[in-house]
């Protein structure tokens, strides 16, 4: 968590010399502990002014005092008025948008907007708030006169005082020692104009009611990316069948008390529509830590990020937990990806194997995963010591292909690769592989091999082949990935670089030879295939059997679907 150190001591000088108010106005919030409801405690943030002032914003809405004169008492004493009250506030930023960007691409480098926080013409945090794992502020106390309103403005950190701001609250009267959560919803982007997704800034006081045993309670916000019309949000329990509430793009719902929710859930769905993307069940799940959403606590839950983007950066999707009355803050992000992928060969020459269903438990987590084709997308719960999985024919729950697969460790935030290969009725297995391709936002072809094919040889190198001479035929063969072994993962995890020579003819589409190479007893056979040139990071899935029908599936990971794209035959000899 970030240490925001207010700059309020232009503030309270002027309330305390205009309104006669004593004190300095820099008691910190004293709220439970934050180890209470299971949220790690920064270990900053003390609340005293460090003279921070900023540029005026126009709004209007800061105190002004106002005190009164000297009561004219024979022993010349002042009327000092009525004490001034106190209040904190704190700030989470959860704008979308990137810099360098107005066409809003969902590939664009993550550079967000650091914000600044104003009560009135005064600087609230001396530094600017960034979306993301950074996103909260510490709470800020800070003093103005009994019946008067503040108005808080968001500027765009270091821009000009003649800069239009991002938002605008009201005018927000508060009482003693009342706690005030400011949101920045909305996107940056489109600020100043007359859109839904226009960034609005929402004050909300913390008003949560007791909570009943074994309960706990939860006021829900939404600021992830809404497009459209009639996209309301709800938060549910695990598997999305009982909504606790609903909110509005880029709102709070109405329950200023907050909703009732059974303690320790070990997991919170996200309804939306359109479905989120890109899943086969259309929603967004979370994994609370255990102990952390425990009975009596109260919290403010944020949805955040926009589920288009294909890196997963703090620009992803994630679930901010913030306590009531609490410093401190978490960022859930969201539950494991697994992109099934089949490559179970036919036992004969005949039609494809069957479309495939993954079960978890009883639960359906993927349907319809056809040979060779795009990945069908599923979501897992966070599983620190894996799972296991069962792969059953699509409808039919009892017609087992592989049973008791495991997943190996499942990350929150991260997106796995599940190839399940082999051939119909033998040697079927499942191997999974975590996605950790170069995060550079500027895609370059880079690649991964997944050895599906049960009777390759063992120690398969994958590469491509210059062109001969005359333009047209493979030449040399040139190893990428060395030592690939049946049902392993061959090649570094950021992916090995990719850079081929591509064939561009007169007419038609660009290609290139991609190739094979392996040693069978002592005699090194090379084969070849050509293809469409790769631009980005891909995992590359080989299966088909080696005598008859090798071939390969390159799976685009900066496409959110991981589209396949399938080369132009089979490998064969050049």
């Amino acid at each position: 968590m970030k240490k925001n150190i207010p700059g309020i001591w232009w503030l309270v000088t002027v309330l305390a010399l205009s309104a006669g108010v004593t004190g300095c106005g820099d008691d910190p919030v004293d709220p439970p502990s934050v180890e209470d409801a299971g949220v790690p405690r920064p270990d900053g943030g003390d609340g005293l002014p460090d003279g921070g002032g900023g540029p005026p914003d126009g709004g209007g809405g800061l105190p002004d005092g106002g005190g009164s004169p000297p009561d004219g008492g024979s022993d010349g004493g002042t009327d000092a008025g009525p004490p001034a009250l106190k209040a904190s506030v704190r700030f989470v930023n959860a704008y979308l948008g990137v810099k360098n960007n107005p066409s809003d691409k969902a590939d664009a480098p993550w550079e967000p907007y650091p914000m600044e926080v104003y009560a009135g013409n005064t600087r609230l945090f001396s530094t600017p708030v960034e979306p993301g794992d950074e996103a909260v502020t510490d709470y800020q106390t800070f003093e103005l006169p009994p019946g008067q309103s503040v108005r808080f403005t968001v500027r765009v950190a270091a821009s000009s005082p003649t800069d239009s701001p991002v938002a605008i609250s009201e005018d927000i009267s508060l009482q003693d020692g009342e706690r005030l959560t400011l949101v920045g919803t909305g996107n940056v982007t489109y600020a100043g104009m007359d859109r839904m997704e226009s960034p609005r800034l929402l004050a909300l006081k913390e008003a949560f009611e007791p909570a009943e045993a074994g309960t706990l309670r939860v006021r829900y916000v939404t600021a992830d990316r809404v497009t459209g019309t009639n996209r309301n949000r709800r938060l549910a329990n695990d598997t999305g069948s009982t909504p606790y509430t609903t909110a509005e793009p880029y709102s709070a719902d109405t329950t200023t008390g907050g909703v009732s929710l059974p303690a320790h859930p070990q997991r919170l769905a996200i309804i939306g529509s359109p479905n989120f993307t890109p899943s086969q069940s259309g929603k967004l799940f979370f994994s609370p830590p255990a102990e952390t959403l425990v009975a009596g606590s109260a919290w403010f839950a944020i949805t955040t990020g926009d589920d288009r983007r294909t890196l997963q950066d703090e620009g992803a999707p994630a679930l901010l937990l913030i306590p009531a009355g609490r410093n401190g803050a978490i960022r859930l992000k969201r539950d494991p990806l697994i992109y099934f992928f089949h490559a179970i060969n036919p036992a004969t020459d005949g039609p494809a194997p069957a479309a495939l269903q993954v079960l978890h438990g009883s639960q359906l987590i993927a349907n319809n995963v056809r040979y060779g084709a795009t990945p069908a997308i599923g979501e897992l719960p966070v599983l620190p010591a894996g799972g296991t999985l069962r792969f059953t024919r699509s409808g039919d729950s009892t017609a087992t292909v592989l049973a008791d697969a495991p997943t190996g460790p499942l990350e929150a935030g991260r997106r796995y690769l599940a190839v399940v290969s082999g051939t119909e009725g033998a040697q079927v297995q499942l191997t999974v592989v975590k996605e950790a391709f170069d995060p550079d936002p500027v895609p370059t072809p880079r690649v991964r091999l997944i050895q599906a094919s049960a009777n390759a040889p063992a120690a398969l190198g994958f590469g491509h082949f210059a062109v001969a001479p005359d333009g047209i035929t493979p030449g040399a063969f040139t190893p990428v990935v060395t030592g690939a072994e049946y049902g392993t993962a061959a090649g570094p995890a950021l992916g090995a670089p990719f850079t081929p020579q591509v064939v561009t003819p007169p007419s038609g589409s660009s290609y290139l030879y991609y190739g094979i190479q392996a040693s069978v007893d002592g005699t090194v056979i090379e084969r070849s295939v050509t293809g469409r040139p790769l631009t980005t990071p891909n995992f590359i899935v080989l299966m088909g059997d080696w005598s008859t029908s090798l071939q390969f599936r390159a799976l685009n990971v900066r496409i959110n679907t991981w589209s396949a794209t399938a080369p132009e035959g089979t490998f064969s000899t050049p």
